[in-house]
């Protein structure tokens, strides 16, 4: 199985998932924190649905796969 397909599978189990067409990262208006589709899901948003597609930073990044409770 390829690296990619396992990083996939391990960040899906942790942090959830959208519709094909949907952005698996996103950024709150309000706050600036990084929203994954298990916070939407839970209904534990700050920000009242203001939403923004985001790029997670390095670190950002280096947490969801490492550290995925910290997010």
């Amino acid at each position: 199985m390829a690296l990619d397909t396992l990083l996939r599978k391990h960040f899906i189990r942790h942090h959830g998932e959208g519709a094909a067409h949907q952005a698996d990262f996103y950024r709150c208006m309000s706050c600036g924190g990084l929203i994954t589709w298990k916070k939407i899901r839970s209904n534990t948003l700050c920000c009242a649905g203001r939403l923004t597609k985001t790029n997670p930073t390095w670190w950002e990044a280096f947490r969801l796969l490492v550290f995925p409770w910290t997010l």
